[in-house]
């Protein structure tokens, strides 16, 4: 392999130990699911990283795709496995940029949620209330910067705020991700910009108790960086398919990486890059 780096690790798992960490897009997998059929091979693997005392993973990327094998009824998957130990893995935290939504409006969907309470407050101290979990988000605009605490005793779910919150502008506007909260950077960006919702920022401990009880994230909240990320394995889907036992089909996942060892056929690039056909 040129440009020698820690090489990736694959395995062939079965599709019903894998738990999507976020919600997915039923359209999405449909449209997903027609597409693997048509190519038949898996070109990019979902990542996964193990829960602790399971025996199943999480999926940090790729949630799309597992469901699609699920709605094709596929029984086993090529996966990357990964760990938040390694410095090569990072959670991300996207905000959202709501467009095309009157501001006034959203507000008026917020303040309907039971568990929260909306105040005006500086954008340092939303900050400070994002970072220290007395409320699940702040928002902001030219107009005015508002805090979205928690009330009553007990205090709500998070995860659970986190979907109402999101669910008053889904559907409703357009989203667009964002990763910083400065409003005065992405105003420009949109001409149709109402809102800038700013959100805590999600650890790993998230996203793992999201895989174990299956109480979900919003999607569109969570990146994973992957420095070390395999992509174009083109997997044969007549192999994920087949009836074969896991056993066999690990063995040919073995062979199969040594072949692409045995004809030099990976390589690692370091240099970050942009994509423009997305």
């Amino acid at each position: 392999m040129q440009n020698s780096f820690a090489l990736p690790v694959l395995e062939m798992l079965p599709v019903g130990l894998l738990a999507p960490h976020e919600d997915y897009d039923p359209r999405r997998v449909k449209r997903l699911g027609a597409r693997l059929t048509e190519e038949a091979q898996l070109k990019n693997p979902p990542v996964v990283a193990e829960i602790p005392d399971t025996g199943r993973y999480v999926v940090l990327d790729g949630a799309n795709r597992v469901m699609a094998f699920q709605y094709l009824g596929i029984p086993h998957i090529v996966a990357q496995i990964v760990s938040y130990d390694d410095p090569a893995v990072a959670l991300e935290t996207w905000h959202h940029v709501v467009c095309g939504m009157d501001w006034q409006a959203l507000l008026s969907d917020l303040e309907q949620i039971e568990g929260l309470e909306i105040h005006p407050c500086s954008q340092r101290t939303g900050r400070k209330a994002v970072a220290d979990g007395s409320a699940a988000a702040y928002m902001l605009n030219d107009l005015v910067t508002l805090k979205l605490a928690y009330s009553g005793d007990p205090q709500p779910e998070p995860m659970r705020m986190l979907h109402a919150i999101v669910h008053a502008y889904r559907g409703k506007s357009d989203i667009i991700r964002a990763s910083n909260d400065i409003w005065e950077i992405q105003k420009p960006c949109y001409p149709d910009i109402s809102m800038l919702v700013v959100f805590r920022r999600l650890n790993p401990s998230d996203i793992l108790e999201a895989g174990k009880n299956g109480v979900k994230i919003p999607s569109g909240l969570t990146r994973h960086v992957i420095q070390t990320r395999a992509l174009n394995i083109n997997i044969p889907m007549s192999v994920l398919s087949s009836d074969l036992t896991l056993e066999c089909k690990r063995q040919w996942l073995a062979d199969w990486w040594k072949e692409k060892l045995a004809t030099n056929s990976i390589r690692y690039y370091a240099e970050s890059t942009f994509s423009f056909n997305e």
